[in-house]
């Protein structure tokens, strides 16, 4: 019977770069068609990428993944994903500092599996706590959260006449690059 070496990739969204975890797929002899990957979120295991690259394995392949969390943030789900590999016969390879291979398999791996799974799902748990944290201090401060307002050009180009670049900004709560964006474009239309 023959098995394959299949890769998988994944970051949380489309402005992050999956190259580091493509070339360490490469170096672990993973083949480019076979590596499937995607920009999603680690917590919706309904990721297109992922559902591929599961229809693809069959008992004996090897899933390899740049490290735990790239299969998902949530800890149960990525357990049972784990389970349901093992249990198909599927192999998975876990790089990082602290490479994980199935194939070796025992209790030290078993436990490995759930020390990194836990601290995937700790990571999601502080980075949702940083987030609150910094909105309820924005909001604390009087700033606003989430995409920023329409700016009034007109408005910034008037009081540009009158003020300085730093109380233009102040005044229209956005940043001196904007003020200075604003003004070029002004002089080039």
């Amino acid at each position: 019977m023959t098995t394959y070496e299949y890769g998988y990739a994944r970051v949380s969204t489309t402005a992050q770069d999956l190259n580091r975890q493509l070339d360490w797929l490469a170096s672990q002899g993973v083949p480019a068609e076979r590596t499937y990957a995607d920009k999603k979120t680690g917590t919706d295991f309904e990721r297109q990428g992922l559902g591929a690259v599961l229809a693809q394995l069959r008992s004996g392949d090897v899933l390899y993944v740049a490290s735990l969390d790239r299969l998902g943030r949530t800890m149960h789900k990525v357990l049972a994903l784990i389970a349901e590999l093992r249990e198909k016969g599927i192999h998975l390879v876990i790089g990082g500092a602290m490479t994980i291979d199935t194939r070796v398999g025992g209790p030290a791996t078993d436990m490995a599996l759930l020390m990194l799974g836990t601290f995937a799902e700790m990571e999601l748990i502080f980075q949702r706590e940083r987030r609150a944290s910094a909105r309820a201090s924005r909001e604390a401060n009087g700033k606003t959260w989430g995409r920023p307002r329409e700016i009034d050009r007109a408005s910034v180009l008037e009081d540009l006449e009158e003020m300085s670049v730093m109380q233009v900004a102040a005044k229209h709560g956005i940043g001196r690059a904007t003020v200075f964006r604003i003004k070029a474009e002004a002089k080039e239309g």
